[in-house]
């Protein structure tokens, strides 16, 4: 009974763990955007890029394609960027495509990644 009842208890904590990891990666990023933001010298907010992001709703599929996008920009270096692609392999969707062709500026690019990650944050852990 001992056994079993260790057993019970790491898998609750390695299922705890692995969600606390995806939510901290999503307040990380969270805060990365805030900061690129805020310092706008720091990057060409203005640059266009290609808009990932449905109307209404997103999924960790999106996140992974912002991450895409962001090969091609000022950003490929950054720790946001950095931090989409540990979050894209943490949700197993490491490997997308980006299929979109509507374009937006940085500054909405990134809004539109904190919403994203506000909304994954937010949903319950997945069973």
């Amino acid at each position: 009974m001992r056994t079993f009842m260790l057993l019970v208890l790491t898998i609750v904590a390695v299922t705890g763990i692995k969600h606390k990891a995806g939510q901290i990666l999503l307040m990380e990023i969270i805060d990365d955007v805030k900061q690129i933001l805020n310092q706008s010298s720091s990057t060409n907010l203005n640059q266009f890029v290609i808009d990932v992001f449905p109307p209404v709703g997103c999924s960790e599929k999106h996140i992974c394609q912002a991450a895409m996008v962001m090969m091609n920009t000022e950003l490929s270096h950054s720790m946001l960027h950095r931090r989409l692609f540990a979050y894209a392999n943490y949700s197993g969707h490491l490997h997308c495509n980006v299929t979109a062709s509507e374009e937006h500026r940085m500054h909405v690019f990134l809004e539109k990644i904190k919403d994203c990650c506000k909304a994954q944050y937010s949903k319950p852990l997945k069973q």
